[in-house]
């Protein structure tokens, strides 16, 4: 599970966390990982899958490692542990189930606080209309769309000039007019009330708005891509709902799909969540020959999934002289050799490009022939120099 999550990653991620959330959650943080899919997630608390032991992405006894190494980073930053209960969705009734494994049932048992101790209550915070706002916020989250309005009725009478009324009863509107609009409205909708989801129930927004995501992607699942209007392929309403094996398969059924770069994006984003690294890749490089521009962009984003190919992006930035945006599949190859597989020779291009990768390619595989140095030194006489600087003991 190291090699999934090094102590580095994990704790830069479980603050990443405790920053959003307050609070380490378990199961938020295997949904991070990406090694519990949301869809599965969500059956398992609308009551449609029996536990979620047999959801996850690793074995459990890993899973149950890296969750008590989690908690253990998290206390040693003064939080504790309390007690924690999973509860089904809508009108589930009762506790669910975690699965069988006693170590990853316990793992999941609770939950990293903050102390007590170390609260400071604020009389507004703990005001009974805010603990009432909370419960709306709650009930919506966790779809009981009758509950969250006859919480809203209460709050009206009780607080009529509550700065949240107004964007509960927009929330509960637009789950009320899912699939009523045309699919551009609905996305105009959908982008709209994003922001104010987020600002009312925080991380928890995914989930009030990922059925509303999956009814859009339902909707246009038959319209073709249009890059003027990319946004209205299903491909994207997925992603936002966290369906990566459709996004994937949405991207797939469009017929010279590499050669839109929001495409290559969204199916390299899709195969990295899905544990597929070599097509992720695959991906990415081969967007640094067809869009270099995209590339560029994708690579320094904050949330940019693939943390090591971002630092490489970064060490190759800081080249003297500078390569070109085209060079870095055939540059990487000199700190990740094995990128090799993840790029095969035929998905480079037919120029000069693809020529200096070739050549490069097989130096480093260990056909390292005086006569492909040569080609190489005409091709690229740059990346020759740093090959040879490589192998200097």
């Amino acid at each position: 599970m190291n090699a999934v999550c090094s102590d580095r990653e994990l704790g830069v991620l479980v603050d990443r966390l405790l920053l959003e959330q307050g609070r380490l959650d378990p199961l938020e943080l295997l949904l991070a990982l990406d090694l519990l899919p949301y869809a599965d997630y969500e059956a398992w608390r609308l009551g449609r899958r029996p536990d979620l032991q047999g959801a996850l992405r690793a074995d459990p006894i890993q899973v149950a490692e890296l969750l008590e190494r989690a908690a253990t980073y998290a206390r040693a930053q003064g939080l504790a542990a309390t007690p924690l209960e999973h509860h089904g969705w809508g009108d589930l009734p009762g506790p669910l189930q975690i699965g069988h494994h006693a170590g990853l049932v316990q793992a999941c048992a609770a939950a990293q606080v903050p102390p007590p101790d170390r609260r400071q209550l604020d009389l507004f915070q703990d005001s009974s209309a805010q603990l009432l706002a909370g419960e709306i916020g709650q009930a919506l989250a966790e779809r009981r769309t009758d509950q969250a309005r006859a919480l809203v009725a209460r709050l009206m009478r009780q607080d009529p000039p509550h700065r949240h009324l107004r964007g509960f009863l927009r929330l509960i509107q637009a789950l009320d007019l899912v699939g009523t609009a045309d699919p551009r409205g609905r996305l105009q909708e959908l982008e709209s009330i994003t922001p104010l989801a987020r600002a009312l129930l925080g991380h928890r927004d995914r989930d009030l708005l990922a059925p509303l995501w999956v009814a859009l992607a339902e909707s246009i699942a038959e319209r073709p891509f249009d890059p003027r209007t990319p946004q209205l392929h299903a491909s994207l309403a997925w992603a936002r709902a966290g369906r990566w094996e459709s996004v994937r398969a949405a991207v797939e059924a469009e017929p010279r799909w590499r050669d839109q770069p929001v495409l290559v994006l969204a199916h390299g984003e899709a195969c990295w969540r899905l544990r597929d690294l070599l097509a992720a890749r695959r991906d990415w490089m081969g967007l640094c020959w067809d869009h270099p521009l995209e590339a560029e962009g994708a690579f320094a984003t904050a949330t940019f999934p693939d943390r090591r190919l971002a630092d490489l992006w970064g060490a190759f930035g800081d080249l003297e002289p500078a390569l070109e945006i085209e060079d870095f599949p055939a540059w990487v190859l000199l700190s990740e050799p094995g990128m090799a597989v993840a790029v095969p020779p035929e998905a480079a291009p037919a120029d000069e490009r693809g020529a200096a990768y070739h050549l490069l390619r097989r130096l480093i595989r260990g056909d390292d022939r005086i006569a492909l140095r040569r080609e190489l030194a005409e091709v690229h006489p740059e990346l020759l120099r740093l090959f040879l600087g490589r192998r200097i003991p």
